[in-house]
């Protein structure tokens, strides 16, 4: 529920997601749209099916967020870097994610596979229109149901802290 509010706060997800609750100084709607998704996902009923999907679509962004560390490494030399590893170890993890990508797909070659990719590409769709270009149309629309959740759920923007 934290990586929710904390997304809305940093701009990765709706602004409203960063709103605390008056009453309780909770951040209660990131705690509910996180609950709702959580449903959503054991509506299948099944727990085996949600851990072999949640595993398939976790593998995949740990693959691509280590990806990004190697193709950083060699775009950005100049950026400092705190903590170096040897580059062996993000290749093994990302020759690992890509198996353990990979192994489900060929063992079992299911259609929720596909729909899996087509969710988690729907949220870049999501986030291109409503985060990322913040076009009008989008504004327009996101913005009275912004206002309205703001009235529903009682919650305020988060005070700006100096830094």
């Amino acid at each position: 529920m934290g990586l929710v509010y904390v997304a809305g706060r940093e701009g990765h997800m709706l602004k409203v997601l960063s709103y605390i609750s008056v009453k309780c100084l909770t951040p209660a709607h990131a705690i509910i749209f996180y609950g709702a998704t959580t449903i959503i996902y054991i509506i299948s009923g099944d727990i085996n099916t949600l851990v072999n999907y949640f595993s398939f679509a976790v593998w995949i962004f740990y693959g691509l967020s280590v990806f990004g560390l190697i193709v950083m490494r060699f775009k950005r030399k100049e950026l400092k870097r705190p903590i170096r590893i040897p580059m062996v170890i993000p290749v093994i993890v990302t020759l690992t994610s890509i198996l353990l990508v990979l192994a489900p797909i060929i063992t079992t070659a299911e259609l929720a596979y596909l729909y899996c990719v087509l969710f988690i590409l729907s949220g870049l769709i999501f986030y291109v229109l409503f985060v990322h270009y913040k076009f009008k149309w989008s504004q327009k629309i996101s913005e009275p149901i912004t206002m309205h959740l703001q009235m529903l759920l009682e919650v305020v923007p988060p005070e700006e802290v100096a830094e």
